[in-house]
């Protein structure tokens, strides 16, 4: 195409051109080689003036031509302007083997070349909850994890997943940050561009080995792999992820070590940022080591040069050089040497438009680079599309794209360019984007190529097409020519509606059902309950595969790719709208579905797009149903109508009964009065019921036990008379439900009577008193019978009432149902309560109403005029006397049988009128007389108010009143107050507890008031009952209204808002650690204490003042509301600052310090560098390694962790930058200065001591003691008098010397030191090995040598000596508190017995004791005792096996301080002891793992445990290891390794018992008495029986004594022969002290049969155990019980 057609252009211009080149005159054009030969300018030194892309294109057409030969002549031959027919015969006449050897191939992006590493320039097509889908070029898509958006974003999730396993206030701060967390849809958009990098190219099993390319948007991988930060100029794209949000810009993370972006406020616009966003940028300028960014691209010049090849990232905006048009794409060169391409997606906007035309050879065009494949060299892509190339970051989705969906049907898309490779062109009719069908898409057959000028597809050829997709990066709408594609009835599962009937294939049967193709890629499942109407028991034979079935969408879910059918006949052929969504189901509605569930109650009906109804039992059917499964299946197609619907909350409720009334039917069922007698005709009968006809679709229900005034017997006979259609003159109207339009009927002739003579009440105002009804019994109880009358009327008869004779069960004279006559007792119009008796009247004819009024009789009334008891009603005003003062109430006699009482809210309007708040009824006495007004009755039982609703009885309980409001009010209305927010009320203390305290407002309203409202000072809150007591008046602020009226005593806190810096709060302590404190604030806020705001004085531990659930006052130092973040101090000079004693100041800001003071603080940060001390909850200091101590220490980090306490001395302060320099060096803190020697006191041919600080191969660096850190130099040359070298054989850091200063150099500070032995007189030396003893031997006097002295010599005379000696050694490996003996290694052993159980083991006894006792007299003689290094090498020489020798070495290194030299030391003892001394070796172990443990870290422990046991007995090590740890204290360490010995020796019974001992010991006995069953699993049968009663000599000795009788009592009921058993169980028991069970037991074992020996053996011990007691009386009785044994014995 393009390539074939385009001819060679002249690079230079035709004033250029060679007069003596014929053929190039002949043919228009000029070539560079030509051009070249023609130039007179030839520099010497074989210079070239050509550029790199003239010298490729001489090379290029030199091979031409050479292929070519003269036949390439002539095919060049044309004319200026030669016809497209002419160019192309010349482009056939070209040989396909002969094309050009140097022509660049263009690149277009497809699957098989993405390598992990390539860059890609693309745009977001789809946003899910975990990834996001980002369309690339070519119409390809990758997926980027929401893990790979940036490390920011990655760090925010993992700590979302560790808040289950975070402590109280991490919880708080997790849910703070779940709630915070953006969605993706958040922070991207459709259409936004991104650039991404290759992370992963495979195949998803998941998705039917669906190629998947996975992205990663992370700057560090967007920017490619350089990481120089010159590559990124001015307009140069740059991918960058938020780091923060400040106040004067966003801060980004670039991906570039000691880099960092930054967009300014202004440049931001209306975007909204979120901290893990990451975005594509523009660099404006860098600054030091700050990228100026720009999120829109700046309207500048494309860049014609960048700083290297790895500078070319997609999305920068560059100048390319046309070098080559194809008939592919456009190939081009940048700065020169680089090659780009561009296919034919991205080489023109319009399709129709040649190459030729847009681009020119030798030309420049702007491009945007689009993807870069690594590799030698990389491979380029760029595009010239308009939106590409003014892309912006935040480009949005083309609002032309939803003109046209993916599935629409395009009628005549018309064909505008044909690419024969690729595909076809078209014009689909939306302006500025094209549609694109490739070849693989134009027909359902192969089509292999495409022509432009004929065929089917040729230039402005019309096809029926349809969209499959669109590409965002090549702006194309993806389409279709495939009559297959066009008659697909669907393409996505987001096409498939819910409801629709579709036609699938069967593709396969499974156990969950029937799997049915419904479209090409799309499967549908339908569930083995939607198969059909009924049960398939055998369903393979319905479908077969490959036959076609009709079905019905039930659901669809777009995310999971699932689509479920149904083929139930019921749902196909029902022509009710389906219901998809909870708004379409409206009352009224009628539906189909599907029982899901079938419950006792009722049932769940589900629909279509899994909406959900719930079916009551009720609404089954018109008849009663008492259990719904007995009469419904889940799986049952049933048609319902919708009663209401809630579609916020999800909820249905549907009935299966007729719910259309008409008028004619609704006016029947008005017609029908309750208690009437009707007529009707059998319209159904159910087991239990009788369904009456009663005329326009009216129905009624007779139950069964209505069906007669008998029994249910009767009854049953009637239901069998009985016929449908029969008809039935006289029947009762019972009941008649207005929402559900039900009515249930009676055919008791006693109730119909009585309807008739009108003795079956309605109502109960139709019952009066002495009149006699009928009814039919509804229920009895223990206390009566309840009778029901008509439309559910109930009274009740009281068991007195039953019967003349007495009745002690009414249910057993009573049944449901029963006809029955009464007599009424007594009417309760207001409580609603009616009695009745089944006794008749007396024969006096006395009155009923006369026997009941006689109950309310009142006993002297303090009111004369009240004459019944009932006369005190609702706002009557009477007389009382007070019986009693209480703290919060009034007792009042009103009558001698009747009491009351005014509660304290009750006796005043205001809190003015209160003399004594603490005491408001204090000037109230007994025997007063006052007057009150009634406003109802005090439940005491329940502790409430009741409303006088009923006649008021003697003996009950009358709420009064005697506020003046209340006393005054005519006419006296009793009304509930209703309070808001805001509202001040004055209200009485009732009770209190640690949480809060309960008060009254009104007889009828209580309040709360929580522990943190009640007042600022926390001795108040922690003190409740002592501040709060019962009846004490508080004037409080309403602060909620919803469930319970909550109050508060303080200044109402609503949100961050309302608080203030300066305010004081109590709050609650919910969490406190090292580093603080979380504090739970009045209105459910939460703020936190720094370790440096919680007191005064440091060295109080927080445990001591924060407790947790304590209330502790608290000052409000910051509100940071946007971040929901209240920063508090507790120091006592904040909430008290009149009492407080300030030990250490609180340091406000960073003007509060200047150089010299002296502050205390907490370490922050232990760093290489030094350390970082925090001074304040917003100031830190740093502290240099330099100024951490007055000497050197090698390991200084492990003198420091994290919270510890220091104090130091301020160097210098940078109120600028905030930079607080400090020391912790005592000489420089104190005044009392441990400096005695200053630089100018060190003089010329003096000696100094010193410590090593460095070794170099030059010479040492000495610190010199008791200086400010002043340094020397020995040089090698000073070292020793012989020649050195190698000095690090010599000395190390650490080691202390004593040097002879040969030079100071004042002005420079420079000091030369020696370290020959001349320069020493003899007195030096034995001062200089002095200093050195005493700083070895553990600072031990010269009565403690001696006394070891004596202890060792005499070793072998006694066995106090030996102890002695035991105890000596012992301490001899005492460093640094660190115990090196573990009780189980040899070290417990003085060091002759070591010797001779070593002796006694070798195979040469004598060489061995020869050795051992000259080892032996080594350690005896101290005065040879090793006292420095070189002494425990030359030791070690002559006993290098000496294990003691080895750990003496370490000890002596750990009293320096240096660990890492001890460990060394125990390296080199195991690699020279011999092989076979394994206790030797397994000595120096064990010290190694001592070492570890006490100054290593866990890590290290772990890792010189795993060395132990690959070169010991693991078991030993484990057993050896545990012991120590427990010894140490670190019982979780030793569960640790307990549970690893226990997996590793499953086989050994000794490990469990050892375990299950230590988990007894530190009282977790469940886990312990769980390894029993555990060790039975592992250990064989025949160590069963042991280990069990190993286990309960364990519950005797650590555990409980009761389970270790049991155990041992199951054991003795399968094995009751065994003697042992028997025998260690009586030894458990005497040890328990019990005499009663002991002798029970020795009575049990002589009452089975034993040998002779073995009875005596029984007798023996049991008469021992009674000697040792001193019961002369049991030593008897053993005796005798000895011989009855012996003579029944003879018997037998």
């Amino acid at each position: 195409m393009a390539g074939n057609k385009r001819r060679r252009e002249t690079v230079s211009n035709g004033t250029d051109k060679p007069k003596n080149d014929n053929s190039s005159q002949q043919n228009g054009t000029t070539s560079s080689l030509s051009a070249m030969e023609s130039s007179g300018d030839f520099p010497r030194g074989g210079g070239s003036t050509l550029t790199p892309l003239e010298y490729k294109e001489a090379v290029t057409e030199a091979k031409r031509e050479a292929l070519m030969g003269t036949d390439g002549a002539e095919v060049t031959k044309t004319s200026t302007k030669p016809t497209k027919k002419k160019k192309k015969v010349a482009a056939k006449a070209t040989p396909s083997n002969e094309e050009d050897l140097s022509s660049v191939p263009v690149e277009s992006l497809k699957y098989k070349n993405i390598v992990p590493g390539t860059l890609l320039l693309g745009q977001i097509s789809q946003i899910n909850t975990l990834d996001i889908a980002v369309s690339l070029p070519n119409n390809l898509t990758g997926y980027v994890p929401i893990t790979n958006i940036s490390d920011k974003l990655s760090h925010r999730l993992e700590n979302l997943d560790d808040a289950a396993a975070g402590t109280e206030n991490e919880v708080v701060d997790q849910i703070d940050e779940f709630n915070n967390f953006p969605d993706l849809i958040d922070l991207y958009h459709v259409g936004q561009w991104v650039r991404a990098c290759v992370t992963k190219v495979g195949m998803e099993e998941s998705k039917n080995n669906k190629k998947h390319i996975e992205l990663s948007m992370r700057p560090q991988d967007a920017n490619g792999s350089t990481e120089d930060a010159n590559n990124f100029t001015r307009g140069s794209v740059i991918q960058a992820a938020v780091s923060s949000v400040e106040d004067h810009g966003i801060v980004f993370d670039v991906g570039l070590k000691n880099f960092t972006g930054f967009l300014s406020k202004n440049k931001v616009g209306e975007f909204t940022f979120a901290e893990g966003q990451s975005l594509i940028c523009t660099v404006l300028s860098k600054d030091q080591r700050i990228f100026h960014l720009s999120l829109s691209t700046p309207a500048s010049a494309p860049l014609d040069v960048l700083p290297s090849v790895q500078a070319i990232l997609p999305g920068n905006y560059i100048n390319v050089l046309i070098t080559d048009l194809k008939d592919n794409g456009v190939v081009g060169k940048y700065m020169g040497v680089v090659d780009v391409t561009s296919d034919l997606y991205h080489c023109s906007a319009n399709q129709t438009k040649d190459l030729e035309k847009q681009f020119k050879l030798a030309k420049s065009s702007p491009a945007r680079v689009l993807f870069v494949i690594p590799g030698d060299p990389p491979k380029i892509a760029i595009s010239f599309l308009p939106h590409v190339l003014n892309f912006n970051f935040d480009s949005a989705k083309p609002q032309k794209l939803d003109q046209l969906d993916v599935g629409f049907i395009i009628d005549s898309a018309k064909v505008t360019y044909v690419s024969p490779s690729l595909g076809v062109f078209c014009d689909v009719g939306v302006p500025g984007i094209y549609g694109f069908t490739h070849i693989s898409r134009l027909s359902d057959k192969k089509v292999a190529n495409v022509n432009s000028n004929n065929g089917p597809y040729k230039l402005n050829s019309v096809h029926r097409a349809r969209v499959i997709g669109y590409s965002y990066v090549d702006n194309l709408f993806i389409l279709s020519f495939q009559n297959s594609v066009l008659e697909q009835p669907f393409l996505r599962i987001e096409d498939i509606q819910v409801g629709q009937h579709v036609e699938g294939t069967v593709s396969k049967l499974i156990p969950q059902g029937i799997v049915v193709s419904v479209a090409d890629g799309i499967n549908a499942l339908v569930p083995s309950s939607h198969m059909s109407d009924i049960a398939l028991q055998f369903p393979e034979r319905r479908f077969k595969v490959g036959a076609t079935v009709k079905g019905r969408v039930l659901t669809t879910n777009v995310l999971r790719r699932r689509v479920i059918v149904t083929l139930k006949k019921s749902l196909l052929n029902s022509e009710l709208p389906p219901i998809c969504t909870y708004e379409e189901a409206t009352p009224g509605t009628r539906a189909i579905g599907v029982l899901a569930r079938v419950l006792e109650d009722g049932a769940v009906v589900e629909f279509y797009n899994s909406v959900r109804g719930f079916l009551p039992v009720s609404e089954m059917s018109e008849a009663y149903i008492r259990d719904a499964r007995e009469h419904f299946k889940i799986g049952q197609t049933v048609s319902v109508t919708i009663l209401s619907c809630e579609p916020s909350e999800r909820k249905m409720r549907v009935s299966c009964r007729e719910q259309n009334w008409d008028e004619k039917r609704l006016e029947q069922f008005n017609n029908i009065p309750l208690g009437s007698v009707v007529s009707g005709s059998v319209l159904q009968k159910t087991e239990n019921s009788v369904i009456v006809d009663l005329g326009n679709k009216v129905s009624g229900v007779i139950a069964l036990g209505h069906l007669s005034d008998g029994d249910l017997t009767k009854c049953t006979k009637v239901l069998n008379k009985l016929r449908v259609s029969t008809k039935l003159t006289d029947v009762l109207v019972l009941r008649k439900g207005q929402d559900k339009k039900n009515i249930s009927l009676s055919l008791k002739r006693s109730l119909i009577e009585a309807a008739k003579e009108e003795r079956f009440p309605k109502a109960i105002e139709e019952i009066k008193e002495g009149i006699k009804y009928a009814g039919f019994v509804r229920n009895t109880t223990d206390f009566g019978v309840f009778v029901e009358f008509c439309d559910g009327l109930v009274a009740l008869v009281p068991k007195a009432y039953l019967s003349e004779d007495y009745v002690p069960v009414p249910g057993a004279l009573f049944k449901s149902l029963q006809s029955v006559e009464c007599v009424c007792l007594s009417v309760n119009l207001q409580q609603k309560k009616i009695f009745m008796s089944f006794k008749p009247l007396s024969s006096n004819k006395q009155r009923v109403t006369e026997v009941l009024d006689s109950k309310y009789d009142i006993e002297k009334p303090v009111d004369e005029s009240i004459k019944k008891t009932y006369n005190y009603t609702t706002g009557k005003i009477t007389w009382g006397i007070i019986t009693s003062v209480k703290a919060s109430q009034l007792n009042v006699e009103l009558a001698a049988n009747l009491q009351g009482r005014v509660e304290v809210s009750e006796v005043f309007d205001r809190l003015e009128d209160i003399e004594n708040l603490n005491k408001p009824l204090k000037n109230f006495k007994k025997g007063d007389k006052i007057r009150v007004r009634v406003l109802g009755i005090h439940d005491s039982k329940h502790h409430k108010f009741l409303p006088i609703s009923h006649r008021v009885a003697p003996k009950q309980f009358l709420e009064l009143s005697m506020r003046p409001s209340v006393m005054s009010m005519e006419p006296f209305k009793l009304e509930t107050p209703s309070f808001k927010k805001g509202d001040s009320v004055v209200a009485y203390v009732n009770n209190t507890s640690q949480e809060c305290v309960w008060v009254s407002i009104t007889t009828t309203i209580n309040g709360r008031i929580m522990a943190m409202d009640l007042d600022n000072d926390a001795e108040v809150i922690n003190a409740i009952p002592k501040y709060f007591f019962g009846g004490k008046a508080l004037k409080c602020t309403v602060i909620d209204t919803s469930k319970i009226l909550s109050l508060s005593l303080i200044k109402p806190v609503d949100g961050y808002e309302s608080v203030n810096v300066g305010d004081k709060f109590v709050g609650r302590v919910t969490n406190v650690n090292d580093s603080g404190a979380i504090v739970h604030l009045p209105g459910h806020l939460s703020g936190r204490v720094s370790r440096l705001d919680m007191s005064d004085d440091y060295d109080i531990a927080p445990s001591e003042k924060f407790v947790r659930n304590k209330y502790i006052s608290v000052y409000v130092l910051d509100v940071d509301v946007p971040n929901k973040k209240i920063a508090l101090s507790a120091r006592e000079s904040r909430v008290k600052p009149q009492t407080a004693e300030v030990k250490d100041r609180e340091v406000e800001s960073i003007e509060d310090l200047k150089p010299g003071d002296i502050c205390r603080g907490f370490v922050s940060n232990v760093a290489d560098q030094g350390l970082f001390v925090s001074l304040s909850r917003n100031l830190v200091a740093r502290v240099k390694i330099a100024e951490l101590f007055d000497t050197f220490i090698k390991e200084w980090k492990t003198q420091f962790q994290v919270n510890k306490l220091v104090r130091g001395k301020i160097l210098s302060v940078d109120y600028d930058t905030k930079r607080i320099e400090m020391t912790l060096k005592p000489s420089k803190i104190d005044e009392s200065s441990s400096i005695t020697t200053a630089f100018s006191d060190i003089q010329v041919g003096s000696n100094v001591d010193g410590t090593v600080a460095k070794v170099e191969d030059y010479g040492v660096l000495i610190q010199i003691d008791s200086t400010d850190g002043i340094l020397g130099l020995c040089h090698k040359s000073e070292i020793a008098d012989a020649v050195v070298n190698d000095i690090s054989r010599l000395y190390s850091v650490g080691d202390k010397v004593r040097a002879h200063v040969l030079d100071v150099n004042p002005e420079k500070r420079r000091i030369s030191l020696g370290l020959k032995s001349s320069y020493f007189d003899a007195d030096s030396d034995v001062e200089l090995s002095d200093e050195i003893e005493m700083q070895s031997a553990d600072e031990s006097s010269e009565d403690e040598m001696e006394e070891d002295q004596q202890s060792e010599a005499e070793s072998d005379k006694s066995s106090s000596s030996e102890d002695e000696n035991d105890n000596d050694e012992t301490a001899a490996l005492n460093v640094n508190g660190f115990d090196w003996d573990d009780n189980s290694t040899v070290f417990d052993k003085p060091a002759h017995e070591i010797s001779e159980s070593e002796s006694e083991d070798d195979e040469t006894p004598k060489r061995k004791k020869s050795k051992s006792d000259h080892f032996n007299d080594e350690e005896r003689n101290l005065d040879e005792a090793p006292r420095l290094p070189v002494d425990f090498e030359r030791q070690l020489l002559s006993s290098p096996n000496s294990s003691f020798l080895w750990i003496s070495y370490m000890a002596y290194q750990l009293n320096l301080n240096e660990i890492e030299k001890a460990r060394e030391i125990g390296q080199r003892a195991l690699t020279t002891i011999n092989y076979r001394e394994e206790e030797e070796k397994l000595n120096v172990w064990m010290a190694l793992l001592n070492l570890e443990i006490a100054y290593g870290t866990t890590d290290s422990l772990q890792k010189t445990f795993k060395d132990a046991c690959a070169h010991c007995e693991p078991l030993v090590i484990y057993e050896k290891l545990c012991g120590v740890l427990i010894k140490s204290n670190k019982m979780d360490l030793a569960n640790e390794y307990m549970e690893g010995m226990l997996k590793n020796f499953k086989q050994v019974p000794g490990v469990w018992i050892q375990y299950a001992s230590f988990l007894l010991t530190n009282g977790n006995e469940d886990k312990a008495r769980g390894l029993l069953q555990r060790s039975l699993q592992s250990l064989p049968k025949s160590e069963h029986v042991k280990i069990i009663e190993k286990f309960a000599i364990l519950e005797f000795k650590q555990g409980d004594p009761e389970r270790g009788r049991t155990v041992f009592e199951g054991l003795l009921s399968n094995y009751p022969k065994r003697l042992d058993l028997w025998n260690v169980l009586i030894d458990m028991e005497i040890k328990q002290g019990d005499t009663a069970i002991v002798r029970r037991l020795f009575e049990r074992v002589l009452a089975s049969k034993l040998s002779t020996k073995k009875a005596k053996f029984i007798f023996k011990k049991w008469l021992t155990y009674e000697k040792e007691i001193g019961d002369n009386k049991g030593v008897e009785a053993v005796k005798q019980k000895a011989l009855e044994y012996v003579s029944g014995n003879r018997e037998d």
